[in-house]
């Protein structure tokens, strides 16, 4: 069996597209306290793409609007700087996410349903918990897998043989063959895109998140709306019965089993609304 070294890996992360430019500047700018929707609008217009993403979204049947809505600095007074990051961060990693991985297992859209869903879910325990870090969970949900995006050809290139896949948890098969986990390359990947350190520490320990020492409050939250997504059975793959719910992030949060199957009721109302409002087909 062939062995990656970790920096062969993190040069396949290097070729992944990093976050269209226009969408970095208006992400930057939403982060700041001293943005205004004039600046916010000219950064958007700058991108054509994501001008017609915005001015979509705001006049969607979804956010009930009545008036037609022309200009991306009215989409933004109408919709409010909190949906703009959330839709513009989603858009940007659409595409990336939706293609199919076939080492995985997972049929075109299935990541990205189970990114989405992970995102809506960790949003609705942070608010519903009042966490206060209802952005930070969204995009960490949004992004925990990003490292399946470089495993999933090696997995097909390997020769794992896949009665092996049963015997082993996932993690420790990915360990022993590329020498890191896909959580471990997803926030290494974060990392080179230059998010913050509390969304790289989500995303390496959403499977395993009592090995985190750092934000394990955001951790919790991610690995439980993680967890959810697989419970609702989207998104699954090969590997997706093999992360178990720790019962210690339940109780980080002052959940109970109870609670969980109320969020995945939740979840599951919300992924079908956003699926018809951010559609790539």
């Amino acid at each position: 069996m062939m062995r990656y070294s970790v920096d062969q890996l993190i040069r396949e992360a290097d070729k992944l597209p990093p976050i269209p430019q226009a969408a970095q500047k208006a992400l930057a700018l939403i982060r700041s306290p001293e943005s205004s929707a004039s600046a916010l609008a000219r950064v958007i217009e700058m991108d054509q793409v994501l001008t017609t993403q915005v001015l979509r979204w705001a006049n969607s049947a979804y956010y009930g609007m009545e008036n037609r809505i022309s200009t991306a600095q009215q989409a933004i007074v109408v919709l409010g700087l909190e949906i703009i990051q959330e839709l513009i961060m989603t858009y940007s990693f659409s595409d990336r996410l939706y293609k199919p991985l076939p080492g995985y297992e997972l049929q075109r859209g299935e990541l990205w349903q189970h990114a989405l869903g992970t995102a809506i879910g960790a949003k609705l325990i942070s608010k519903q918990l009042h966490l206060k870090i209802d952005e930070d969970a969204y995009f960490a949900g949004l992004l925990c897998d990003v490292g399946k995006l470089v495993f999933e050809k090696l997995l097909r290139e390997s020769e794992i043989n896949r009665s092996e896949w049963a015997q082993h948890s996932f993690l420790e098969l990915e360990r022993n063959s590329f020498g890191i986990d896909h959580a471990m390359l997803g926030a290494e990947i974060a990392r080179r895109w230059q998010l913050p350190e509390n969304l790289v520490t989500a995303i390496a320990h959403h499977h395993e998140p009592q090995s985190a020492e750092n934000h394990a409050l955001l951790v919790a939250t991610v690995h439980v709306a993680d967890v959810s997504m697989m419970i609702l059975g989207v998104g699954i793959g090969i590997d997706g019965l093999q992360y178990p719910l720790e019962d210690e992030a339940l109780k980080r949060l002052g959940m109970t089993w109870e609670d969980l199957f109320h969020l995945i009721e939740q979840v599951s109302e919300q992924l079908a609304k956003a699926k018809e409002m951010i559609s790539l087909t």
